[in-house]
C-alpha cells in the first residue's frame, strides 16, 4: 500500500477477543449499546469424499431483488419513460418486520466499533445472507437456524479477504455442521477451494474445531456439550487461520492453496444447528488518522479541509470533496465521523471517475429521519444515496459514528455502529459513470462535504481490499 497506510495488526486484539469469547451474550439479553429513543428530526484427508457427501444437490445462490427507481416526469400524449438511472428511489411502506427498537439495541459498544467489528446477523431477519441450497434457514427468537433440507451453505452476500470472525453455536448429538471461510457459494472441496471449520461428533475424522482436509482440532480442546451454547472464533490473516472453540486454541494452520477471499458460510448436513451473535472484523489499513494529507488531492470546490494533531480530518463549508489517491474496485471500507454542526449532510464516495466531481456511489451520512427511524431524511445513515435507503437510521447527531461498507462487483453492504442497513445489488447496465450505471471498475474515494454550513470531522478511514 502506498503513502501512509499502515496495516491494522491483529495481533494487539487477540488479548481483546480472547476476552470478548467468553462473553459473548444473545440479543435476548440486551447485549450491545443502549436504545436511544427515536426522537423526530426534521433534518437530513478424505477430504475430497467427504465434501461430496457433505454438500449433496444444491441451487445457485438467490437473486437480490432490483430497487425500484421512481420513474421521472411523464411526457404528454407518448409511452411512459423509463425510470432515470439517477433518479431516487420511490418512498414505499413502511416495513413492519423491521423492529428499530431491536436494530437499535443491537448496536455494538464503541470498544468492538472502534477496531472495526459488525454484526453478520441482526436478530431479526436474513438481511445480508443467501441461502445456496434448500435447508430451511429461519429467524426464530433471535437465532439463526436450520433442521432440515439437503445439504448446503447459507452465504454472506459479498466477500471477506483478511478478517476476524466471532459466533456462538448450539447442535445436538447428531449435527453435523460447519463455518465455512473464503469459501464459494457451492464449495466441492474443502481442502481446496475454502476453509471449513467443522462441527460435528468426536467420532468425525474432523471434530469441532478442526479444519476439514486441513488440519485437525488440538487434543487439549475440550469437546463441546451437545444442546449448549458454544463460541466459535477464527482469525483468517492471508494465509494464516487460527481457530478457537470456547477460548481454546483449536488449529494453528498455514495455508499453501492461495485462497485470498470468499464467502462465510453457515453449513446444514444433519441435524439441527443454531447460530447467533455472528460478528466479523475485517483486517483493514489505515489511511486516517494521518500524519499528513500526502495521499489526498487537494480540496475541490467550495470545502476547506483541516487535519489535526491527532490525525483527524475536519472539512468545513460546500459543496465540494477530498479524494484520495488510490484507486479501489473491490473493498471493505470502515469509517468513524462526527458532524459538527446541525443538520450535516456529507457522504463517501467510492469507485469515482478520478479527477470528476463526486461522480460515484455514494454512501450517505445524514442522521435525518421523520416521525419514524424507518423513514429516513435524504435517504438516510449508511444509504447507497439514490440507489438504496437505509433500512432505519440507526446514528444520532453529533455523536461519533461508525459505518462499514463492502462493494463487491454489483454487491454493496453497509453498516452503521455494527448493525447493517444496505443490502444491495446494482442490477442497471454498466457504465463508468456510477451515477448512471453499474461500474465495477476501480476508481477513488472521496469524502464529501455538502453545504455551507456543513462541518465534519472523520477520525478515521481504512480500507481492505478484496482480490
Amino acid at each position: 500500500m502506498a503513502g501512509n497506510f499502515e496495516r491494522l495488526s491483529n495481533r494487539s486484539l487477540v488479548v481483546f477477543n480472547l476476552l470478548l469469547v467468553g462473553s459473548v451474550c444473545a440479543f435476548a439479553s440486551g447485549c450491545g449499546a443502549s436504545s436511544t429513543p427515536a426522537t423526530e428530526q426534521k433534518s437530513k484427508s478424505d477430504s475430497s469424499e467427504r465434501a461430496k457427501e457433505s454438500f449433496g444437490n444444491t441451487q445457485e445462490l438467490e437473486e437480490a431483488k432490483p430497487i425500484e427507481k421512481a420513474s421521472s416526469k411523464p411526457v404528454a400524449d407518448t409511452a411512459p419513460v423509463a425510470p432515470a438511472a439517477d433518479a431516487k428511489p420511490e418512498e414505499l411502506p413502511l416495513d413492519p418486520s423491521v423492529d428499530v427498537d431491536k436494530l437499535l439495541a443491537a448496536r455494538l459498544p464503541v470498544d468492538e466499533l472502534s477496531v472495526g467489528w459488525v454484526r453478520l446477523f441482526d436478530g431479526q431477519s436474513m438481511a445480508g445472507w443467501r441461502n445456496a441450497g434448500n435447508a430451511n434457514w429461519k429467524v426464530e427468537d433471535g437465532v439463526l437456524l436450520a433442521t432440515e433440507g439437503e445439504a448446503g451453505l447459507l452465504c454472506t452476500a459479498v466477500r471477506f479477504s483478511d478478517f476476524e470472525l466471532m459466533l456462538e453455536f448450539k447442535g445436538t448429538d447428531k449435527t453435523n455442521s460447519g463455518v465455512f471461510l473464503r469459501t464459494p457459494a457451492i464449495p466441492t472441496d474443502p481442502a481446496k477451494d475454502c476453509f471449513e471449520l467443522n462441527i460435528a461428533p468426536p467420532d468425525n475424522p474432523f471434530p469441532t474445531g478442526s479444519l476439514v482436509g486441513r488440519a485437525k482440532v488440538n487434543e487439549q480442546v475440550d469437546e463441546p456439550e451437545s444442546g449448549e451454547w458454544h463460541t466459535m472464533h477464527a482469525m483468517v490473516d492471508r494465509e494464516h487461520v487460527q481457530t478457537w472453540v470456547n477460548g481454546q486454541l483449536s488449529t494453528d494452520y498455514m495455508d499453501t492453496t492461495g485462497l485470498t477471499a470468499g464467502l462465510i458460510g453457515l453449513q446444514f448436513r444433519e441435524g439441527t444447528i443454531r447460530f447467533r451473535n455472528i460478528k466479523v472484523r475485517p483486517i483493514t489499513y489505515a489511511v486516517l488518522p494521518a500524519k499528513d494529507l500526502k495521499d489526498f488531492n487537494m480540496p475541490a470546490g467550495k470545502v476547506r479541509a483541516e487535519l489535526s494533531s491527532e490525525g483527524a480530518l475536519t472539512l468545513i463549508g460546500g459543496k465540494g470533496h477530498i479524494e484520495l489517491l488510490q484507486p479501489h474496485a473491490n473493498c471493505c471500507l470502515q469509517f468513524a465521523a462526527q458532524t459538527l454542526a446541525e443538520n450535516v449532510n456529507s457522504g463517501l464516495f467510492f469507485r469515482c471517475i478520478p479527477g470528476e466531481d463526486m461522480n460515484g456511489y455514494e454512501c450517505q451520512v445524514h442522521h435525518g429521519f421523520k416521525e419514524d427511524r424507518r423513514r429516513p431524511v435524504d435517504a438516510g445513515m449508511g444509504a447507497i444515496f439514490r440507489r438504496q435507503n437505509a433500512k432505519a437510521v440507526l446514528s444520532d447527531s453529533a455523536e461519533k459514528t461508525f459505518v462499514t461498507v463492502i462493494a463487491d462487483g454489483p454487491l454493496i453492504s453497509t453498516w452503521v455502529n455494527g448493525v447493517q442497513v444496505v443490502d444491495f445489488k446494482d442490477t442497471r447496465e454498466p457504465n463508468e459513470n456510477p451515477r448512471k450505471g453499474l461500474r465495477t471498475e476501480a476508481g477513488t474515494i472521496m469524502l464529501q462535504a455538502h453545504d455551507p454550513e456543513c462541518k465534519i470531522r472523520f477520525d478515521s478511514l481504512s480500507i481492505c481490499p478484496l482480490p
